[in-house]
């Protein structure tokens, strides 16, 4: 028996670091305590259950010293063989304290860095070396690191373990959905960032709305660029066939993903996109940019179309939505596709996997076993 310290930033019901976390600690045998370093958005109580021991540092800023020093105390008390990081500043600051101790650590890369802010790279790659392990959730999130990310560390301590979905709570979910929209609906999932690119989205479903006038467009998410997209949405005359969501809760996506007939995301960089994943899941045909996350993610079901080209995404879209057969086709094909690549059982066992062998060879250079 192994222990684990998880640290997250906080407990959120969209959270994949928690609902990994949460999955591990159901399904394979070691004890893992979950770390939170400001706390929880409120709602996550009523979206997870965690079977798990939870430490809240309730930090009030991320240079919080006292929330800091709770941690590195935690880390102290000899408890723990493994420490798993995930975000980029407490990540950082995480690895260099556990560097003083004899505890092996894994990261979790999340984005890639061509997202990063220069000072985001500057704090997160002289700490990436600190990690036993560099686990990035896609092939084009490890292809992201900077050249001298790469230099400072070695082949064997990059891999990759793929994001997972927990199907059997998107299957009860779905199931439960008796209704459908009668006109074609077309929905997308994300924060509103302009990294999303969701300002190609609006003017490619204008297009889609001279071809097919009844047609209409959820967007999923907040974010600090809603105010300009509902502008943009109003100036192209979309204001009435736009619907702007917001955050919900995990539920009521993949309730608006049962209602729907096409998911799109016209993003110029994920580093994998578990929406895309989950609405695959639910049987969905997408059209998706031409990047190379999305030709490893989504693969061969999946329509393809320039992030920098409104008219072809809306071609892409036009096009499916007037060919209900092969929206079926490539719906089927999506969902099986999910269901053999991208369980949450398979991520939690890939991630179990790497820290029993952090955990011995932790042990083992410091003369003990697991």
């Amino acid at each position: 028996m192994f222990r684990v310290l998880v640290l997250v930033n906080e407990i959120s019901q969209t959270s994949i670091p928690l609902e990994t976390t949460v999955q591990i600690a159901t399904q394979e045998e070691c004890e893992i305590t979950l770390v939170t370093f400001y706390g929880s958005d409120g709602e996550a109580s009523s979206e997870v259950d965690l079977p798990l021991e939870v430490l809240c540092l309730e930090a009030n800023s991320r240079i919080d010293h006292t929330a800091w020093r709770r941690f590195f105390q935690e880390l102290r008390t000899g408890r723990y063989d493994v420490l798993h990081t995930h975000h980029n500043f407490t990540g950082s600051v995480a690895r260099a304290l556990a560097s003083t101790l004899d505890i092996g650590v894994i990261n979790t890369e999340h984005r890639q860095h061509s997202s990063y802010t220069p000072l985001q790279n500057a704090i997160n790659a002289p700490t990436l070396p600190l990690a036993d392990k560099v686990v990035c959730n896609s092939r084009a999130t490890q292809e992201s690191l900077r050249w001298y990310e790469r230099q400072l560390l070695d082949d064997e301590q990059l891999t990759v373990v793929y994001n997972g979905v927990n199907f059997t709570r998107l299957s009860n979910i779905v199931g439960s959905i008796d209704e459908q929209d009668t006109n074609p609906n077309i929905v997308t999932v994300g924060r509103l960032v302009p990294v999303k690119n969701y300002e190609t989205l609006l003017e490619a479903f204008g297009v889609v709305r001279e071809h097919i006038p009844e047609a209409t467009l959820s967007l999923i998410g907040d974010g600090p660029l809603r105010a300009e997209l509902e502008t943009q949405a109003a100036t192209l005359n979309l204001t009435d066939a736009v619907n702007f969501r917001g955050s919900v809760s995990r539920a009521e996506v993949y309730q608006e993903l049962a209602r729907a007939d096409l998911f799109t995301i016209p993003s110029y960089a994920e580093g994998f996109c578990v929406a895309a994943v989950e609405a695959m899941g639910v049987g969905l045909p997408i059209v998706v940019s031409d990047i190379s996350v999305f030709h490893e993610v989504v693969g061969d079901p999946g329509v393809f179309a320039d992030p920098n080209d409104p008219a072809a995404f809306a071609g892409a879209i036009t096009g499916l939505l007037r060919d209900p057969e092969r929206r079926k086709k490539l719906g089927q094909e999506a969902k099986q596709r999910t269901r053999s690549e991208f369980s949450l059982e398979r991520t939690a066992h890939e991630y179990y996997n790497i820290y029993e062998e952090v955990a011995k060879t932790c042990n083992e250079d410091n003369g003990g076993t697991i």
